[in-house]
C-alpha cells in the first residue's frame, strides 16, 4: 500500500527539481490551482480532459522552461492528485479490491517517474491522460485491462443513430435503467492488454460489482468498441466473451457507430484482422451495450466468475 509520506517525500524532490529550473512555475502556475480545476471538470469528460486555459499553461512552461520542466510539473501535480486522493481512499467509499487496484496503479505510477521519459508526461499521451485520471479518482481501476468511469451516458451516443436505434437505446434507458445517469462505463488500458482475457473481464466485472454495492446509484453498466461487433465470431471468435457475457445475460446490444480511429484499433494487434480487411471479408464495426443493474447482479449470483474454468475463452485481444 502506497502511503501518504511516500507521495510526500516524492512532491518534495519534484519540486526541488523544479525549483532549481526557476522558483516561479510553481509560483506562477500553483499545483493547487490546477488540482482545483481537476475538481471541477464535469463528470462526462472523457479521461484526460484539460481545459483550453490549462493547456495554454502547459505551452506557457514549455516555451519558457522547456519540455523537461512541464514533465517535472506534471509529475509533481500527479503526485499531489494522489496525495489528494488517499484522503478519499477508504473502506468508507470503495471496497477493498477496488483500494488494491487503485493503491497498485498508485505504486506503479511512481516508479514511472524515474522509468518514464519526458515525452511520456505529454497531454497526447493516452497511458498519461488515463494515469492522469486514475491519479485524481476521475477514472477507477477494476484490475486486469480495465478502468471504469462513473457518469452519465454522454448523449453523443446518439449522434450517428437513425431514430428506431434511438428509439432501443431510450426504451432500455427510461424502463429499464430509469435514467441516463450514473452508470460504469468500462474502458481499456493499452498499457495492460496483456491483461486482455476472458477470466480478467469476469474478476473485474466481480470488482465492479463490489463497487456498485458502495454506490446503489449506479444504473447498470455501459460499454462501447469494436470488439462487442457480433461479426467477430466469424474473425476472431476468442474474443466473443466480451459481447456473449453481457447479450446473453440482459443487456441491450446496439450498433453504436464507426469512427477511422475505432477502425485503426481494431487492425492494429492482429495480422489476420489486417488481412480480412483488406480482402473486404472484414468491416470493423463498433457496437455498444447496456447492462441493467438488476440484470447484471443477477448474473453475478450465478456465476463464481473468480474460477479459471469459468472461462472458455483465455486468448488476448491479439
Amino acid at each position: 500500500m502506497i502511503v501518504k509520506e511516500e507521495l510526500q517525500r516524492c512532491a518534495d524532490r519534484l519540486q526541488e527539481e523544479i525549483d532549481g529550473i526557476s522558483p516561479y512555475i510553481c509560483r506562477q502556475f500553483p499545483i493547487s490551482a490546477y488540482l482545483q480545476d481537476v475538481k471541477f471538470y464535469p463528470e462526462i469528460r472523457m479521461h484526460g480532459y484539460f481545459k483550453p486555459r490549462r493547456k495554454k499553461i502547459f505551452s506557457t512552461i514549455q516555451k519558457r522552461y522547456g519540455f523537461h520542466a512541464l514533465s517535472l510539473y506534471q509529475k509533481l501535480a500527479i503526485a499531489s492528485f494522489m496525495m489528494d486522493s488517499l484522503e478519499h481512499l477508504n473502506s468508507k467509499s470503495f471496497p477493498k479490491g477496488v483500494m488494491r487496484n487503485i493503491h497498485s496503479w498508485y505504486q506503479r505510477v511512481v516508479k514511472d517517474f524515474d522509468r518514464q521519459p519526458d515525452t511520456y508526461y505529454d497531454i497526447s499521451n493516452v497511458d498519461f491522460k488515463i494515469d492522469f485520471g486514475v491519479c485524481c479518482l476521475k477514472s477507477i481501476s477494476i484490475g486486469g485491462a480495465w478502468f471504469v468511469k462513473i457518469r452519465m451516458i454522454s448523449p453523443r451516443v446518439f449522434l450517428t443513430f437513425d431514430v428506431p436505434r434511438i428509439k432501443h437505446i431510450l426504451e432500455c434507458i427510461l424502463f429499464k435503467t430509469k435514467g441516463f445517469s450514473p452508470f460504469c462505463v468500462i474502458h481499456t488500458v493499452p498499457r495492460y492488454l496483456l491483461r486482455f482475457n476472458c477470466r480478467q473481464m469476469n474478476m473485474a466485472y466481480k470488482e465492479i460489482g463490489e463497487l456498485m454495492k458502495y454506490q446503489p446509484k449506479i444504473k447498470g453498466i455501459f460499454r462501447k468498441s469494436w470488439f462487442l461487433d457480433p461479426n467477430l465470431e466469424k474473425v476472431t471468435p476468442e474474443l466473443t466473451y466480451l459481447r456473449e457475457i453481457p447479450e446473453h445475460n440482459g443487456a441491450d446490444l446496439f450498433e453504436g457507430g464507426t469512427t477511422h480511429q475505432d477502425i485503426v484499433d481494431s487492425l492494429a494487434f492482429s495480422p489476420h484482422r489486417r488481412k480480412l480487411y483488406k480482402e473486404g471479408k472484414y468491416n470493423p464495426t463498433v457496437y455498444g451495450y447496456i447492462w441493467p443493474r438488476k440484470e447484471f447482479f443477477e448474473w453475478l449470483s450465478r456465476n463464481d466468475v473468480g474460477r479459471p474454468e469459468s472461462c472458455e475463452h483465455q486468448s488476448t485481444i491479439h
